[in-house]
């Protein structure tokens, strides 16, 4: 048997602050990408 840890034993390490507000932007562009889509699709139908 190997000595390695199973991942799911490894720490959880909180991402700092400016981590968090950059993911915030992208979900947020992502989601409004996804709606301009949409909407430009509906609009040409």
């Amino acid at each position: 048997m190997s000595n390695r840890r199973d991942s799911m034993s490894d720490e959880v390490v909180a991402a700092p602050e400016d981590d968090n507000v950059v993911d915030a932007l992208a979900a947020v562009a992502l989601v409004a990408v996804f709606v301009v889509t949409c909407v430009f699709w509906v609009a040409t139908r």
